[in-house]
């Protein structure tokens, strides 16, 4: 609008002070969400930013939709509200390929339409319908897009993205040179949209933890640990990280000293992700050490919070740690009374292992339930 917008006889006062009352309203509601996405409280966060972006759509503000609708699906994204999320990071790259709209996109405007690409794949990975080789293609399209709006330096979050769509194929060297190219990239321009540095490191110590290469995962988990003290969501992930390194070395103390330190921080954060992930890493350090009560009560806190979440690969993941457990205790003695426990988590893992094998074209999830299913066969015909 022109100062001379207002000497236009049918100019609407009253229209134009309700917009700008719209306006300051988002200016708040956007302080408030960003206080509690700063405090891991992602459910209020979520109130305030769905406010904002009804609001910007009512302006038809496109700056205003692009980056109120960003910190929407992101604040979905990180309750683990995948499919909800992924239809605002589709109506992001939506507007960077839509003519009319791109053209009015603004240097900061594509802050957020970037992140809208990385965040699209960081989602779909989780919706076991979107395969792999599907999503591929959108992290492609997003390079060119940089390339395009002249943003090539922003490249280290699609990259990142590149190497776990690789290591969730079984291409791990190639997804470990993605990912240090990805990071030694981030490290120059920190500034750049993406994932945080110590998410960088945190996604490699996974990685390398996988390649049985436990030193150098080690020291990924560690610059974490001991350089990033006030993110705590990264904080708990290595941890994690940490704790299973921790088990696979047999050193029992320190395996429930860094599991237990990870859910301390997991309980702080208002999502049920990560106090899943905790939950679950401390029932493996207990069923590693065949304290069996103590490694069930963490599984089931770990399924409850499972349920939370509309991830298929978690609820797999714990039916799978529940069978493992109801086996082992067949194999000590009573397999009348714990086969058919093990047989009704393998039954209900199963067609998940099914979904998530084919999104990564693999059959190794139920080739592994297949397994376990004929071991209670053995155990009790």
């Amino acid at each position: 609008m022109t100062d001379f917008d207002f000497l236009s006889d049918d100019f609407d006062i009253e229209a134009h002070l309700a917009n700008e009352e719209k306006r300051e309203e988002i200016q708040q509601l956007d302080q408030l969400a960003r206080d509690c996405r700063d405090e891991l409280q992602y459910a209020k966060a979520e109130k305030f930013s769905q406010r904002a972006a009804d609001l910007a759509a009512d302006l038809n503000d496109l700056s205003l939709q692009v980056k109120e609708r960003f910190w929407l699906a992101e604040v979905q994204r990180m309750q683990g509200k995948y499919q909800v999320a992924l239809e605002g990071f589709t109506w992001l790259i939506g507007v960077a390929y839509d003519p009319q709209q791109s053209c009015q996109l603004g240097e900061d405007d594509l802050w957020y339409v970037a992140n809208g690409f990385m965040d699209f794949v960081a989602v779909g990975r989780f919706l076991p319908e979107m395969a792999a080789t599907d999503l591929e293609p959108v992290l492609a399209r997003g390079l060119d897009w940089l390339a395009t709006v002249g943003k090539r330096n922003w490249s280290a979050g699609l990259r990142l993205q590149r190497g776990t769509l690789w290591q969730a194929q079984g291409k791990l060297e190639a997804a470990l040179s993605e990912m240090e190219a990805a990071l030694a990239l981030h490290r120059r321009h920190q500034d750049a949209p993406g994932y945080r540095l110590e998410s960088h490191l945190c996604w490699l110590g996974d990685l390398l933890q996988e390649m049985e290469r436990p030193e150098a995962a080690a020291d990924a988990y560690r610059e974490v640990t001991q350089g990033y003290e006030f993110n705590d969501y990264e904080q708990m992930w290595a941890w994690t990280g940490l704790a299973q390194l921790a088990v696979e070395q047999e050193d029992w103390a320190e395996a429930e000293t860094c599991a237990l330190k990870s859910l301390e921080l997991a309980r702080g954060i208002e999502s049920p992700e990560p106090v899943y992930g905790a939950y679950r890493q401390l029932g493996h350090v207990y069923f590693k050490q065949e304290r069996l009560s103590h490694c069930i009560e963490a599984r089931i806190q770990a399924w409850r919070y499972a349920r939370q979440m509309e991830s298929q690969a978690r609820l797999h993941n714990i039916y799978k740690d529940m069978a493992e457990i109801r086996i082992y205790q067949a194999k000590q003695s009573n397999p009348q009374r714990y086969i058919p426990k093990a047989r009704r988590w393998l039954q209900w893992a199963l067609p998940l292992a099914v979904r998530l094998d084919r999104q990564v074209g693999s059959s190794q999830r139920q080739d592994k339930i297949h397994n376990w299913q004929a071991d209670c066969d053995t155990l009790l015909p």
